[in-house]
């Protein structure tokens, strides 16, 4: 094995090549007119082109033809010096898939300061840009359930004016969605002590000041648009982003002698999170750092003066420190560890959620001399999944426990979920419903024109 000396000693040129050759990302170079000059491994594994196929070939093998007038514009800021950062776009596979990409561009310069070429990093964001969609599409399920909930619900921004009522809302105050929109909450929700009929203050302007939940006083009446009274119930919560500073609040009301026995809804909409720079890592089989990247400054606030010659198990928190002689071990056996989610620590001491690509360094023998790590920060994703995650349980609490029956359905008609109220009064359990057709579940509708209008519209 060789030693730390000996690994210093081993060619700059060749150790970023492997560390270029050992990324997960496609890292390729081309000349000015748009010819191929070099192609990484991670470029054969993400778009399928061996570098044999890649080498030589015009770029526009990997570019869709609906992005062709691209290119054009990327080589004229190229030729000006420019670099691209993080520009998204799609590109072609060897299969003809197209994939979500992130590409930064920058020009590369001969001795003589001038623009020859272009080199290219480009990121698979496929998985990140599934995931939007699917926190889109959940959002957007969460505020149908709001809109379709038992109890009134009025939502603003940070500043105290309304986003969105749902019709109940819409209902008890005597104002249209549309008419409220960007109002001032306390001209929408007008409340009033019962007794002594002063103004109460409203919970939702607490909340926001406080950023905490807040209910509403006893004996307090709503006074609707057009003097309509109701004794109500309510709270406010704060609608925090990430860094838990409230963005909103929602206020969750109800007519007590209509849903004395229910719970106030609450709600939270999820946040998406951006991914940042990878860092990229080296150290000897001894765990020594070799080399750090400014993504590695970025994500665990070392520089690199401070971490290279240092230990890996700097940044490794001690409950974790058993996952380095199990890595060196694999290493050594010239093993690649792909996608290993774990905890890392940065200097400040705060935890950092990861995603590992470890792979060996290998000298002009083929023997192994180290090893490279692409550490991605998940802990932004990580995140919001466990806040989606918590959000799903309290919207599906709230349906859970309201005294209102609920179910919803396909575009079969299918049901898709009862709650227990709905499913007292269908006098059946929830799991002999889920799948059925309302029309075998209640037959007495198979004859209706409802379902005769249902067919008619299919």
């Amino acid at each position: 094995m060789p030693n730390a000396d000996e690994f210093s000693e081993y060619p700059a040129k060749e150790l970023l090549a492997a560390i270029v050759d050992s990324s997960d990302d496609a890292i390729l170079s081309k000349n000015l007119d748009g010819i191929i000059t070099s192609w990484n491994l991670g470029a054969e594994r993400l778009l399928g082109f061996t570098r044999a196929e890649a080498i030589g070939s015009p770029i526009s093998i990997m570019i869709p033809p609906d992005k062709g007038a691209q290119e054009a514009q990327i080589l004229e800021r190229l030729k000006k010096g420019e670099r691209i950062d993080h520009f998204e776009t799609t590109r072609l596979c060897k299969s003809g898939r197209a994939i979500d990409v992130s590409l930064t561009i920058s020009p590369i310069k001969n001795s003589n300061g001038k623009v020859v070429g272009a080199s290219s990093v480009i990121r698979d964001i496929t998985g990140l840009k599934l995931a939007a969609r699917q926190l889109a599409e959940e959002k957007q399920r969460l505020q149908v359930t709001l809109a379709s909930i038992g109890d009134g619900v009025i939502v603003t921004d940070e500043h105290g004016r309304v986003t969105f009522l749902n019709p109940v809302a819409q209902e008890l105050t005597g104002w249209k969605a549309q008419e409220a929109q960007s109002q001032p909450l306390d001209s929408i929700f007008s409340i009033v002590n019962e007794k002594s009929r002063r103004k109460v203050e409203n919970p939702a302007t607490r909340a926001l000041q406080d950023n905490v939940t807040v209910g509403l006083a006893n004996h307090t009446v709503l006074v609707g648009k057009h003097g309509r009274e109701c004794a109500i119930d309510d709270c406010a919560a704060p609608i925090r982003d990430g860094a838990g500073i409230p963005t909103g609040v929602v206020l969750v009301f109800r007519e007590v002698t209509e849903h004395r026995n229910a719970q106030a809804a609450k709600a939270r909409l999820a946040a998406i999170v951006e991914s940042s720079d990878d860092a990229i890592v080296s150290k000897d089989l001894d765990g020594r750092i070799i080399s750090w990247n400014k993504g590695a400054e970025r994500i665990f606030g070392y520089t690199a003066e401070e971490a290279v010659g240092r230990h890996i198990s700097m940044i490794i928190p001690p409950d974790h420190l058993q996952e380095e002689p199990e890595i060196l071990q694999r290493l050594r056996r010239a093993e690649r560890v792909d996608h290993f989610e774990t905890v890392r620590m940065s200097k400040s001491g705060s935890r950092v959620e990861v995603s590992l690509t470890i792979s060996p360094i290998l000298d002009a023998e083929g023997t192994v001399v180290g090893a490279s790590k692409i550490a991605r920060n998940i802990s932004d994703r990580k995140k919001a999944e466990r806040e989606l995650s918590a959000l799903t349980y309290r919207v599906t609490s709230i349906l859970e426990s309201i005294n209102e029956g609920f179910m919803s359905f396909n575009q079969a008609w299918q049901f898709t979920y009862v709650n227990p109220r709905a499913a007292t009064m269908l006098r059946l359990k929830a799991e002999e419903v889920i799948g059925k057709t309302l029309w075998e579940t209640l037959p007495q509708l198979a004859e209706t024109e409802f379902k005769a209008e249902h067919e008619k519209s299919m």
